[in-house]
Protein backbone atom coordinates (compact mmCIF):
# COMPACT_ATOMS: atom_id res chain seq x y z
CA UNK A 1 0.00 0.00 0.00
CA UNK A 2 1.84 3.03 -1.28
CA UNK A 3 1.18 6.48 0.14
CA UNK A 4 -0.39 8.68 -2.56
CA UNK A 5 1.73 11.60 -3.69
CA UNK A 6 -1.05 13.99 -2.67
CA UNK A 7 -0.56 12.96 0.97
CA UNK A 8 3.19 13.57 0.95
CA UNK A 9 4.32 17.10 1.91
CA UNK A 10 6.83 18.98 -0.24
CA UNK A 11 7.44 21.90 2.11
CA UNK A 12 10.59 21.39 4.14
CA UNK A 13 10.37 24.51 6.31
CA UNK A 14 7.80 23.71 9.00
CA UNK A 15 7.86 27.27 10.32
CA UNK A 16 6.78 28.49 6.89
CA UNK A 17 3.92 25.98 7.01
CA UNK A 18 2.89 27.67 10.26
CA UNK A 19 3.17 31.04 8.52
CA UNK A 20 0.83 29.65 5.88
CA UNK A 21 -1.79 28.97 8.55
CA UNK A 22 -1.29 32.49 9.90
CA UNK A 23 -1.67 33.88 6.37
CA UNK A 24 -4.98 32.08 5.82
CA UNK A 25 -6.21 33.36 9.18
CA UNK A 26 -5.26 36.89 8.07
CA UNK A 27 -7.30 36.58 4.86
CA UNK A 28 -5.02 34.94 2.29
CA UNK A 29 -7.21 32.53 0.38
CA UNK A 30 -5.65 31.50 -2.93
CA UNK A 31 -2.27 29.83 -3.30
CA UNK A 32 -1.07 33.00 -5.03
CA UNK A 33 -2.03 35.08 -1.98
CA UNK A 34 -0.45 32.52 0.34
CA UNK A 35 2.78 32.56 -1.69
CA UNK A 36 2.89 36.34 -1.47
CA UNK A 37 2.21 36.32 2.28
CA UNK A 38 5.00 33.84 3.06
CA UNK A 39 7.37 35.31 0.45
CA UNK A 40 7.51 32.31 -1.85
CA UNK A 41 6.97 31.80 -5.57
CA UNK A 42 3.51 30.65 -6.64
CA UNK A 43 4.55 27.02 -7.09
CA UNK A 44 5.73 26.96 -3.46
CA UNK A 45 2.47 28.59 -2.44
CA UNK A 46 0.73 25.43 -3.64
CA UNK A 47 3.21 23.19 -1.83
CA UNK A 48 2.94 25.04 1.47
CA UNK A 49 -0.83 25.22 1.24
CA UNK A 50 -0.99 21.45 0.71
CA UNK A 51 1.40 20.87 3.63
CA UNK A 52 -0.88 22.87 5.93
CA UNK A 53 -3.79 20.77 4.65
CA UNK A 54 -1.92 17.52 5.37
CA UNK A 55 -1.35 18.75 8.92
CA UNK A 56 -5.08 19.41 9.21
CA UNK A 57 -4.89 23.15 9.82
CA UNK A 58 -6.54 24.43 6.63
CA UNK A 59 -8.95 23.08 4.05
CA UNK A 60 -9.25 23.69 0.34
CA UNK A 61 -12.26 22.18 -1.43
CA UNK A 62 -11.35 20.07 -4.52
CA UNK A 63 -11.35 22.14 -7.67
CA UNK A 64 -11.39 25.37 -5.70
CA UNK A 65 -8.62 27.85 -5.01
CA UNK A 66 -9.90 29.06 -1.69
CA UNK A 67 -8.39 28.00 1.62
CA UNK A 68 -10.09 28.31 5.01
CA UNK A 69 -9.11 27.35 8.53
CA UNK A 70 -10.31 24.02 9.93
CA UNK A 71 -11.46 23.69 13.56
CA UNK A 72 -8.00 22.26 14.27
CA UNK A 73 -6.42 25.29 12.63
CA UNK A 74 -8.50 27.65 14.75
CA UNK A 75 -7.49 25.73 17.86
CA UNK A 76 -3.85 25.93 16.78
CA UNK A 77 -4.04 29.71 16.50
CA UNK A 78 -6.11 30.26 19.64
CA UNK A 79 -3.42 29.64 22.26
CA UNK A 80 0.20 30.40 21.44
CA UNK A 81 1.33 28.37 24.46
CA UNK A 82 -0.18 25.20 22.94
CA UNK A 83 1.21 25.69 19.45
CA UNK A 84 4.29 23.50 19.81
CA UNK A 85 2.30 20.57 21.18
CA UNK A 86 -0.40 20.85 18.54
CA UNK A 87 2.21 21.21 15.80
CA UNK A 88 4.05 18.08 16.97
CA UNK A 89 0.78 16.13 17.17
CA UNK A 90 -0.08 17.20 13.63
CA UNK A 91 3.33 16.13 12.34
CA UNK A 92 2.93 12.73 13.99
CA UNK A 93 -0.41 12.28 12.20
CA UNK A 94 1.23 12.65 8.78
CA UNK A 95 1.14 9.28 6.99
CA UNK A 96 4.75 9.55 5.81
CA UNK A 97 5.99 10.42 9.28
CA UNK A 98 4.08 7.44 10.65
CA UNK A 99 5.97 5.21 8.22
CA UNK A 100 9.38 6.70 9.00
CA UNK A 101 9.10 6.74 12.82
CA UNK A 102 9.06 2.92 13.25
CA UNK A 103 12.04 2.58 10.89
CA UNK A 104 14.04 5.05 12.98
CA UNK A 105 12.77 3.45 16.18
CA UNK A 106 13.93 -0.02 15.16
CA UNK A 107 17.37 1.29 14.22
CA UNK A 108 17.82 2.79 17.69
CA UNK A 109 21.29 4.13 18.44
CA UNK A 110 22.60 2.88 15.09
CA UNK A 111 20.50 5.44 13.29
CA UNK A 112 19.42 5.37 9.65
CA UNK A 113 21.45 6.68 6.74
CA UNK A 114 19.96 9.15 4.29
CA UNK A 115 20.41 6.58 1.53
CA UNK A 116 18.35 4.04 3.52
CA UNK A 117 15.62 6.63 4.06
CA UNK A 118 15.55 7.39 0.36
CA UNK A 119 15.26 3.72 -0.60
CA UNK A 120 12.53 3.13 1.98
CA UNK A 121 10.49 6.18 0.99
CA UNK A 122 10.88 5.34 -2.69
CA UNK A 123 9.44 1.87 -2.02
CA UNK A 124 6.42 2.85 0.10
CA UNK A 125 5.23 5.99 -1.73
CA UNK A 126 3.77 6.60 -5.17
CA UNK A 127 6.39 6.60 -7.94
CA UNK A 128 7.90 9.95 -8.87
CA UNK A 129 10.93 11.21 -10.71
CA UNK A 130 14.34 10.52 -9.21
CA UNK A 131 14.76 14.13 -8.03
CA UNK A 132 11.57 14.03 -5.99
CA UNK A 133 12.59 11.30 -3.53
CA UNK A 134 15.41 13.38 -1.98
CA UNK A 135 12.89 16.23 -1.57
CA UNK A 136 10.49 13.92 0.25
CA UNK A 137 13.32 12.82 2.53
CA UNK A 138 14.36 16.41 3.16
CA UNK A 139 10.83 17.37 4.17
CA UNK A 140 10.21 14.49 6.58
CA UNK A 141 13.65 14.86 8.17
CA UNK A 142 13.27 18.63 8.48
CA UNK A 143 9.86 18.30 10.13
CA UNK A 144 11.10 15.69 12.61
CA UNK A 145 14.16 17.78 13.43
CA UNK A 146 11.95 20.83 13.95
CA UNK A 147 9.85 19.03 16.58
CA UNK A 148 13.07 17.65 18.14
CA UNK A 149 12.21 14.05 17.34
CA UNK A 150 15.26 13.31 15.20
CA UNK A 151 18.91 14.31 15.43
CA UNK A 152 21.59 13.85 12.79
CA UNK A 153 24.87 12.38 14.01
CA UNK A 154 27.72 11.40 11.72
CA UNK A 155 25.44 11.39 8.70
CA UNK A 156 22.84 9.13 10.31
CA UNK A 157 19.41 10.05 11.65
CA UNK A 158 18.64 8.91 15.17
CA UNK A 159 15.33 9.03 16.93
CA UNK A 160 15.00 10.99 20.16
CA UNK A 161 12.60 10.74 23.08
CA UNK A 162 9.02 11.69 22.53
CA UNK A 163 8.34 15.32 23.55
CA UNK A 164 7.13 15.42 27.15
CA UNK A 165 3.75 16.92 26.25
CA UNK A 166 2.91 14.21 23.67
CA UNK A 167 1.19 11.37 25.50
CA UNK A 168 0.57 8.92 22.65
CA UNK A 169 1.27 8.93 18.91
CA UNK A 170 -2.12 8.37 17.31
CA UNK A 171 -2.43 6.53 14.01
CA UNK A 172 -5.65 7.49 12.21
CA UNK A 173 -5.57 4.74 9.59
CA UNK A 174 -6.56 1.32 10.89
CA UNK A 175 -4.56 -0.38 8.13
CA UNK A 176 -1.27 1.38 8.91
CA UNK A 177 1.16 -0.99 10.71
CA UNK A 178 2.15 0.31 14.14
CA UNK A 179 5.41 -1.67 14.02
CA UNK A 180 6.02 -3.46 10.72
CA UNK A 181 7.77 -6.81 10.95
CA UNK A 182 9.76 -5.84 7.85
CA UNK A 183 10.24 -2.48 6.18
CA UNK A 184 9.06 -3.54 2.75
CA UNK A 185 6.01 -2.68 0.69
CA UNK A 186 4.88 -6.31 1.00
CA UNK A 187 4.40 -5.90 4.75
CA UNK A 188 2.25 -2.79 4.34
CA UNK A 189 0.21 -4.52 1.65
CA UNK A 190 -0.31 -7.60 3.84
CA UNK A 191 -1.68 -5.53 6.74
CA UNK A 192 -3.92 -3.55 4.40
CA UNK A 193 -5.34 -6.78 2.96
CA UNK A 194 -5.93 -8.21 6.45
CA UNK A 195 -7.78 -5.12 7.58
CA UNK A 196 -9.79 -4.90 4.37
CA UNK A 197 -10.83 -8.56 4.60
CA UNK A 198 -11.95 -8.02 8.20
CA UNK A 199 -13.54 -4.65 7.54
CA UNK A 200 -16.90 -5.44 9.10
CA UNK A 201 -15.32 -6.83 12.22
CA UNK A 202 -12.81 -3.97 12.37
CA UNK A 203 -15.74 -1.55 12.47
CA UNK A 204 -17.11 -3.40 15.48
CA UNK A 205 -13.69 -3.28 17.18
CA UNK A 206 -13.43 0.44 16.55
CA UNK A 207 -16.90 1.08 17.94
CA UNK A 208 -16.16 -1.02 21.03
CA UNK A 209 -12.83 0.74 21.53
CA UNK A 210 -14.48 4.15 21.24
CA UNK A 211 -17.01 3.25 23.93
CA UNK A 212 -14.33 1.91 26.26
CA UNK A 213 -12.02 4.88 25.75
CA UNK A 214 -14.85 7.19 26.72
CA UNK A 215 -14.66 5.77 30.24
CA UNK A 216 -12.52 7.71 32.69
CA UNK A 217 -11.07 4.51 34.18
CA UNK A 218 -9.88 3.38 30.75
CA UNK A 219 -8.30 6.76 30.05
CA UNK A 220 -6.46 6.75 33.39
CA UNK A 221 -5.17 3.23 32.82
CA UNK A 222 -4.02 3.98 29.27
CA UNK A 223 -2.23 7.16 30.30
CA UNK A 224 -0.54 5.35 33.19
CA UNK A 225 0.84 2.66 30.87
CA UNK A 226 1.76 5.20 28.17
CA UNK A 227 3.66 7.23 30.78
CA UNK A 228 5.72 4.20 31.78
CA UNK A 229 6.49 3.48 28.14
CA UNK A 230 7.66 7.07 27.60
CA UNK A 231 9.74 6.95 30.79
CA UNK A 232 11.50 3.90 29.32
CA UNK A 233 12.48 5.92 26.25
CA UNK A 234 10.00 4.21 23.92
CA UNK A 235 7.10 5.61 21.91
CA UNK A 236 3.54 4.60 22.82
CA UNK A 237 1.40 4.33 19.69
CA UNK A 238 -2.29 3.73 19.23
CA UNK A 239 -4.82 3.37 16.46
CA UNK A 240 -8.59 3.20 16.51
CA UNK A 241 -8.71 -0.35 17.84
CA UNK A 242 -5.28 -1.08 19.39
CA UNK A 243 -5.08 0.59 22.80
CA UNK A 244 -1.29 0.81 22.88
CA UNK A 245 1.74 -0.54 21.05
CA UNK A 246 5.41 -0.02 21.85
CA UNK A 247 8.85 -1.34 20.96
CA UNK A 248 11.00 -1.93 24.05
CA UNK A 249 14.32 -3.77 24.21
CA UNK A 250 13.88 -4.89 20.58
CA UNK A 251 10.51 -6.50 21.37
CA UNK A 252 7.09 -5.34 20.25
CA UNK A 253 4.33 -5.18 22.85
CA UNK A 254 0.60 -4.86 22.23
CA UNK A 255 -1.54 -3.71 25.18
CA UNK A 256 -5.25 -4.04 25.81
CA UNK A 257 -6.70 -2.07 28.73
CA UNK A 258 -9.82 -3.20 30.56
CA UNK A 259 -11.75 -1.54 33.35
CA UNK A 260 -12.73 -4.26 35.82
CA UNK A 261 -14.75 -5.06 38.93
CA UNK A 262 -14.79 -8.24 40.99
CA UNK A 263 -17.88 -9.29 39.09
CA UNK A 264 -16.71 -8.73 35.52
CA UNK A 265 -12.94 -9.39 35.73
CA UNK A 266 -13.23 -12.86 34.18
CA UNK A 267 -15.27 -11.66 31.22
CA UNK A 268 -13.06 -8.62 30.67
CA UNK A 269 -9.83 -10.62 30.68
CA UNK A 270 -11.38 -13.12 28.29
CA UNK A 271 -12.30 -10.27 25.93
CA UNK A 272 -8.82 -8.78 26.20
CA UNK A 273 -7.15 -12.09 25.31
CA UNK A 274 -9.35 -12.55 22.26
CA UNK A 275 -8.77 -9.00 21.06
CA UNK A 276 -5.00 -9.18 21.51
CA UNK A 277 -4.71 -12.33 19.43
CA UNK A 278 -6.78 -10.67 16.71
CA UNK A 279 -4.73 -7.47 16.83
CA UNK A 280 -1.53 -9.47 16.48
CA UNK A 281 -2.93 -11.23 13.41
CA UNK A 282 -4.33 -8.07 11.81
CA UNK A 283 -1.07 -6.20 12.35
CA UNK A 284 0.94 -9.18 11.03
CA UNK A 285 3.33 -9.25 14.01
CA UNK A 286 3.37 -12.91 15.14
CA UNK A 287 6.22 -12.33 17.60
CA UNK A 288 4.53 -9.46 19.42
CA UNK A 289 4.19 -9.85 23.18
CA UNK A 290 0.61 -9.45 24.32
CA UNK A 291 -0.21 -7.63 27.55
CA UNK A 292 -3.56 -7.52 29.35
CA UNK A 293 -3.78 -4.52 31.69
CA UNK A 294 -6.74 -4.42 34.08
CA UNK A 295 -8.02 -1.72 36.37
CA UNK A 296 -8.08 -3.61 39.67
CA UNK A 297 -6.18 -6.55 41.19
CA UNK A 298 -8.04 -9.80 40.51
CA UNK A 299 -9.86 -10.98 43.65
CA UNK A 300 -8.30 -13.89 45.52
CA UNK A 301 -10.98 -16.37 44.46
CA UNK A 302 -10.24 -15.57 40.81
CA UNK A 303 -6.45 -15.56 40.92
CA UNK A 304 -6.47 -18.72 38.81
CA UNK A 305 -7.25 -16.44 35.86
CA UNK A 306 -3.80 -14.90 36.23
CA UNK A 307 -2.18 -18.34 36.01
CA UNK A 308 -4.31 -19.12 32.98
CA UNK A 309 -3.20 -15.93 31.21
CA UNK A 310 0.50 -16.37 31.99
CA UNK A 311 1.08 -20.12 32.06
CA UNK A 312 -1.49 -21.47 29.63
CA UNK A 313 -1.94 -18.61 27.16
CA UNK A 314 1.66 -17.36 27.62
CA UNK A 315 0.48 -13.76 27.69
CA UNK A 316 1.47 -11.05 30.15
CA UNK A 317 -0.80 -9.35 32.65
CA UNK A 318 -0.58 -6.31 34.91
CA UNK A 319 -3.01 -4.32 36.99
CA UNK A 320 -3.48 -0.92 38.54
CA UNK A 321 -4.20 -0.56 42.20
CA UNK A 322 -4.11 3.11 43.04
CA UNK A 323 -4.03 5.10 39.78
CA UNK A 324 -0.29 5.67 40.17
CA UNK A 325 1.46 2.29 40.06
CA UNK A 326 1.22 -0.99 38.18
CA UNK A 327 1.73 -4.49 39.50
CA UNK A 328 2.17 -7.91 37.93
CA UNK A 329 2.75 -11.54 38.93
CA UNK A 330 6.24 -12.35 40.11
CA UNK A 331 6.90 -14.68 37.19
CA UNK A 332 6.44 -11.91 34.61
CA UNK A 333 8.09 -9.17 36.68
CA UNK A 334 11.29 -9.21 34.64
CA UNK A 335 9.39 -8.96 31.36
CA UNK A 336 7.24 -6.06 32.57
CA UNK A 337 9.83 -4.25 34.65
CA UNK A 338 9.38 -1.13 32.53
CA UNK A 339 5.78 -0.95 33.77
CA UNK A 340 6.28 -1.75 37.44
CA UNK A 341 9.60 -0.16 38.39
Amino acid sequence: MKIPSRDIPQADNLDDVVRTVDAVAAGASTYEEIADAIEKVERQGRYYRRAAEILGFIRNDPGQNRSVLTPMGREFLRDVRERERLLAEAVFRSRLVQRVIPLLETAGDRGVSRDRLQRFIAEVTDPVGATMIPRRVSTVVSWLERIRMVAEEDGRYKIRRLPADIEIVQYDAADEPLAPRRYSLETYNDVAVNVRNAQGYISVLIDDAARERAEESHRVLTNLVAGRIRDSGAIPKSNRYVDLSAVLNDSLYLFEMKSTTNDNVHAQIRRAISQLYEYRYLQQVPDAKLVVVIENPPPQEKRWIVDYVVKDRQLLIAWDGDGRSLHCPADVGRELRFLTQ
